[in-house]
């Protein structure tokens, strides 16, 4: 896992064997963990994939990323000062999660160097997602934001799906589509909508 990467087992495991972490398991569309919520720990996601949810107040949804084991949940959320989740997380697969104190966290961190290090890397990695998909929706039209999303995922199968995580209406949604396709940028196959 990304977190222990080269670490000493030894700390590792008395620190970590102790009750300050947890084994779950979530079924598919479970809610592992609810926007504005308390953040008391960190989330190891060992098996499946989980995505991460963003509800404003008129009840627009917007799907953040999605993310798979072995993967940290609430890494950039633990140590802040608000100390909340600011999106929902809800299981996409059958998955199982170590959750680990904040308080376990700390000493880890304190005790092992290849940890700390560890730790702020993948702090930084999700600052960077967070700051290109900021980009992403700020900056690019919908006709950029899909072209990115068919250069990362390769297809469109579902429109709905699509529309849901790249946070627009499913109309604007077809219509982009649509017009990608006139232009001979996209075309549909069996697999869906592909770039040509």
């Amino acid at each position: 896992m990304p977190l222990f990467r080269g670490c000493d087992r030894v700390v590792v495991d008395n620190i970590l064997g102790s009750s300050c972490s947890r084994f779950s398991s979530y079924s598919k569309g479970d809610f592992i963990a609810m926007q504005d919520s308390a953040c008391r720990s960190l989330f190891i996601l060992c098996e499946g994939s989980v995505y991460a949810r963003m509800t404003n107040d008129e009840g627009r949804e917007f799907t953040l990323d999605t993310l798979s084991a072995p993967d940290v949940l609430a890494s950039a959320f633990i140590f802040s000062t608000d100390g909340t989740f600011p999106v929902t997380i809800i299981a996409n697969s059958d998955c199982k999660m170590w959750v680990v104190s904040k308080e376990c966290i700390r000493t880890l961190i304190e005790h092992d160097t290849v940890a700390l290090n560890n730790f702020l890397t993948i702090l930084s990695d999700h600052s960077i997602f967070l700051s290109s998909r900021l980009h992403q929706f700020a900056l690019q039209t919908l006709s950029s934001r899909l072209i990115g999303y068919l250069e990362k995922n390769g297809s469109i199968r579902n429109l709905q799906e699509t529309a849901f995580i790249l946070g627009v209406a499913r109309p604007s949604l077809s219509r982009s589509v649509s017009q990608l396709v006139r232009q001979g940028v996209v075309r549909k196959t069996e697999e869906g909508y592909v770039l040509a």
